[in-house]
């Protein structure tokens, strides 16, 4: 069976120092490389980003341990969510600061692909194609329940996510 766990670098192991840009794009294509091969994130990705509030800017052309783990989360939101939506869902996560925000985001991912793993059914189990079937049907299905919740959200016009229960 095909490994579905999403490795992502742990927040103390993100570098604590500030990066330039060449050295933030060389890092995100190996935290993308095991998991999202192809996967590619260019300088004026990165930029825009800053453009449009995703990220703050860089202090000195220097990207911070914070800039890593946004770029991280936007790396894999980007899969299925539009960039407003995923302004949202970074406000809800962030809304205690980018450190939480990013150890709920682990958690997260962790807790999806562990349920991936143990909620294959016994079809795709056997069958390749089945179980990427199944996964494309998941996808859209996580994907459209993701746009509803976020446009309900921007009906309350709250602004916020409200205080976020984690368990």
């Amino acid at each position: 069976m095909e490994d579905t766990r999403i490795e992502l670098p742990q927040w103390e192991t993100l570098p604590d120092i500030g990066l330039y840009m060449d050295q933030v794009i060389t890092l995100m294509e190996r935290t993308f490389a095991p998991f999202l091969p192809g996967a590619e994130i260019t300088k004026s990705m990165v930029n825009n980003y800053v453009k449009v509030g995703l990220i703050k800017r860089p202090v000195g052309k220097r990207y911070d341990r914070e800039h890593l783990a946004l770029l991280i989360m936007i790396g894999v939101l980007k899969q299925a969510l539009s960039m407003e939506c995923i302004a949202q869902v970074l406000s809800c996560l962030c809304e205690n600061g980018v450190h939480e925000g990013y150890l709920y985001f682990g958690q997260d991912v962790r807790a999806l692909c562990e349920s991936l793993d143990g909620g294959i059914s016994r079809a795709a189990e056997q069958d390749p194609r089945a179980r990427a079937a199944q996964a494309g049907v998941t996808a859209a299905v996580y994907t459209i329940h993701a746009r509803r919740l976020l446009a309900g959200l921007r009906e309350e016009k709250s602004g916020g996510c409200g205080s976020m229960k984690r368990g």
